[in-house]
């Protein structure tokens, strides 16, 4: 009799092994956390002090789940110099921040300040999740119109050989994240194989696509049943969308363009001027890092062009979008002086912000290629100087910092890492 009864019960465990596992399951028994999925990446006060009203002028909050939140109570706790905590302040932003992004947030009331500013730290601690998600997770969004598979031989890999996905929410999506069930047959209850794949690409809002070749791993040959589900995906903006799309977010790929007699447009006091060009032989090569996927690049500012309606077109749909890898282009640079062991510098770096959001503390990333394409260094540096809106900023004789080995100078990759906006 316990044999049977532990049969009967191996064999219900079986049976509901895989709707346990399902991604219907997981999305049900997901529970917001905003403490965890929100992060203060930056602040600034405004006014504070001993009997004052403390305010913060900017505060910048991440979201980097795939809801989308209210309400989002800030604390900010003070500190002395040596970590002696005097106090807490609180505040709220009622403005929505949507899922897998982050936005800067002006003027935050603390209330009254009871002790001295020295030392503060920022934190979240609690946020509402916003109606605007509650529907538009991956999960029921994402359908698969169709798919087909091809198994493996000897259970080794196994293939999407073709999957349609159509995604009929208002979010754009990237990296899907699907998963595929195996039953085996058998006279008993089977067994159940579960393998789960990310598809490294893009799906728009409102759009179909079809993926090809995607190696799903270990795969069952004695599988008489498969089904996949979309398990999830990373919402993306669309400032975002547009720089992948343009090829911006493929590394290590090095875009030439030839100088000849480009002209510029460079931003002063407020006015445009033409940048008089540079002498230099036809032949001559200057790397360049535009993020446009293309080998000629967008045309330089002012001049006309689909590029540079797409830029109007951008600001336009998304005027304060904070996403400086699009906004800030680099439109040309050329490797300088630098022996290793030393420090290294670009003599000429040209940069443009497309959008109508200045930028400061920008932080670059160069990096070194082989002559067969593989990196062996890269540096982080950043420039001081604010890039107002729609600006072209020329700069000379920018540090890198130090170098190991003498680069190629025809091997070099330059690319805009992050940067403040200033809203």
């Amino acid at each position: 009799m316990k044999s049977l009864i532990r049969v009967a019960t191996i064999t219900i465990a079986l049976l509901l092994f895989p709707f346990l596992l399902s991604p219907q399951a997981e999305v049900a028994h997901a529970q917001p956390n905003p403490r965890e999925d929100l992060t203060v990446t930056d602040y600034s006060w405004k006014s504070y002090g001993v009997g004052r009203m403390a305010t913060l002028g900017e505060i910048t909050v991440a979201n980097s789940s795939k809801n989308s939140y209210k309400n989002i109570r800030i604390r900010i706790d003070l500190f002395t110099k040596t970590g002696k905590l005097l106090g807490s302040l609180h505040g709220k932003i009622p403005e929505e921040l949507p899922a897998g992004s982050q936005k800067t947030f002006s003027n935050l009331n603390l209330g009254l300040m009871n002790s001295d500013l020295e030392n503060s730290e920022a934190r979240v601690t609690g946020a509402e999740v916003s109606g605007s998600s509650l529907s538009a997770g991956a999960e029921n969004v994402i359908f698969i119109k169709n798919w087909e598979f091809e198994g493996a031989s000897f259970g080794t890999e196994g293939f999407i050989t073709e999957i349609t996905l159509e995604n009929t929410g208002k979010t754009h999506f990237k990296n899907m994240k699907l998963l595929l069930t195996e039953k085996d047959g058998g006279d008993g209850p089977g067994t159940t194989h579960l393998s789960s794949v990310t598809i490294h690409n893009v799906l728009p809002a409102g759009e179909e696509r079809t993926f090809t070749g995607i190696n799903v791993g270990f795969s069952s040959p004695n599988a008489v049943e498969r089904s996949i589900a979309v398990s999830g995906a990373e919402v993306i903006t669309t400032k975002e969308l547009k720089y992948i799309l343009s090829g911006g977010g493929s590394l290590g790929e090095r875009i030439k363009k030839k100088i000849g007699s480009v002209s510029i447009l460079r931003k002063k006091d407020g006015e445009k001027r033409t940048e008089p060009p540079e002498e230099t032989s036809s032949s001559d090569e200057s790397e360049s890092a535009y993020g446009s996927g293309t080998e000629s690049g967008p045309p330089p500012a002012g001049s006309a062009g689909p590029a540079a309606n797409k830029n109007t077109e951008l600001s336009q749909e998304q005027p304060r979008e904070v996403f400086p890898k699009h906004d800030i282009v680099i439109r040309e640079f050329e490797w300088g002086s630098g022996i290793p062991g030393a420090t290294a510098t670009l003599s000429k770096l040209v940069i443009e912000n497309i959008s109508d959001i200045a930028y400061e503390k920008i932080e670059f990333e160069i990096e070194f290629f082989k002559s067969s394409n593989t990196p062996f260094g890269s540096n982080r540096f950043k420039i001081k100087e604010v890039l107002a809106p729609k600006q072209v900023m020329w700069l000379r004789n920018v540090q890198v910092g130090f170098i190991n080995k003498l680069p190629d100078p025809n091997l070099i990759k330059l690319r805009v890492v992050k940067a403040k906006a200033i809203m």
